[in-house]
């Protein structure tokens, strides 16, 4: 069986790295891309009990993103989770990196001996960005590459996304020692709403995409959960600039 996919591939060290992976799978008996075409695709033959998910999960594994081609030459949507199939299991990893940042930032607060709202939305933030910005760094190449499938900057420049994770980092910890409120406040509500388009998009077109806030180590849907998580973070940021914090 023959299956086309759409991906990110860009270059022959991308190909180099998903080579042993498709070579190695014993439902894969041949494959070929073709990186002129602009959507980067993939052709892969299939045994019987080959399923197309495997080449998903396969790329995603090497830090790629690859959608099924119908027929029709329209991208497919392979195991997108949308509202209707909404499984909280899906987002375990990002559940468990929220509650750490929301348990750090209670202890945080708990320092003080007076709870300040703004002071704990500051805390919030830098933790918030500073564990974010762990997993992109752990892979900042490859958060590159998965960024770009659908951030509006990140498609047009490479740059963008490969300093992305340095910019979190520097927001968190800009949140975290109270420097420069007004211009992280700033940054934060600028970078998150750009990357919100980028999301409501992909999130509207269904694309079957994986989601980058957690870079490469988890392979998480795009989905509405990411449209709330950037929508937090611009509504906390925005209410700090209106509170003059």
């Amino acid at each position: 069986m023959k299956f086309q996919f759409s991906t990110n591939l860009k270059c022959q060290s991308c190909i180099g790295k998903i080579s042993p992976l498709l070579d190695g799978d014993p439902a894969v008996t041949n494959w070929d891309t073709d990186l002129d075409d602009p959507r980067k695709l993939l052709r892969v033959d299939l045994t019987a009990d080959g399923r197309p998910r495997q080449i998903v999960e396969l790329l995603a594994k090497a830090g790629f993103v690859a959608t099924q081609i119908e027929n029709g030459g329209e991208p497919a949507v392979i195991g997108a989770t949308t509202s209707a199939n909404f499984k909280l299991s899906t987002y375990k990893p990002l559940l468990l990196v929220v509650a750490y940042v929301i348990g750090a930032t209670v202890f945080a607060e708990s320092i003080h001996g007076r709870f300040e709202w703004h002071r704990a939305m500051g805390y919030f933030m830098g933790f918030f960005f500073l564990a974010f910005a762990f997993f992109k760094l752990l892979n900042v190449s490859g958060f590159a590459d998965a960024f770009a499938t659908y951030d509006i900057l990140a498609n047009r420049t490479r740059f963008y996304g490969l300093v992305y994770p340095f910019v979190e980092l520097s927001l968190g910890l800009l949140f975290l020692t109270h420097s420069f409120p007004l211009a992280a406040n700033l940054a934060t509500a600028i970078v998150m709403g750009v990357g919100l388009v980028g999301v409501v998009s992909a999130v509207r077109r269904k694309q079957a995409i994986q989601c980058a806030c957690l870079g490469t180590v988890f392979n998480l849907p795009m989905s509405v959960v990411t449209i709330v998580e950037n929508s937090l973070m611009i509504s906390m940021a925005v209410l700090m600039l209106f509170s003059g914090q």
